[in-house]
């Protein structure tokens, strides 16, 4: 009867670290993982402040259009006094 409950204690130990082991490469993927992710998420960062950065001038352009109106307006009110 000894022999019967040892080598239900090596497989039980066997079953044991079989599951520490795969515990642990899940754990090694999901670190891996949320490296990817952070690294991705960096150079999206950087390529969003690159656009930031190509697209500022478009916030001017409401200046611009104001100061168009009032240059044809004046151009406007000199013809008409002509």
């Amino acid at each position: 009867m000894p022999m019967a409950l040892s080598g239900w204690w090596v497989f039980g130990w066997l079953v044991g670290a079989t599951v520490i082991l795969i515990a642990a490469l899940l754990l090694l993927a999901i670190i891996g993982l949320g490296r990817r992710i952070a690294r991705q998420a960096d150079e999206i960062t950087q390529t969003l402040e690159g656009v930031r950065t190509n697209t500022d001038p478009l916030w001017d352009i409401r200046g611009t259009n104001v100061a168009l109106d009032r240059i044809a307006r004046g151009l406007a009110d000199v013809r008409a006094h002509d």
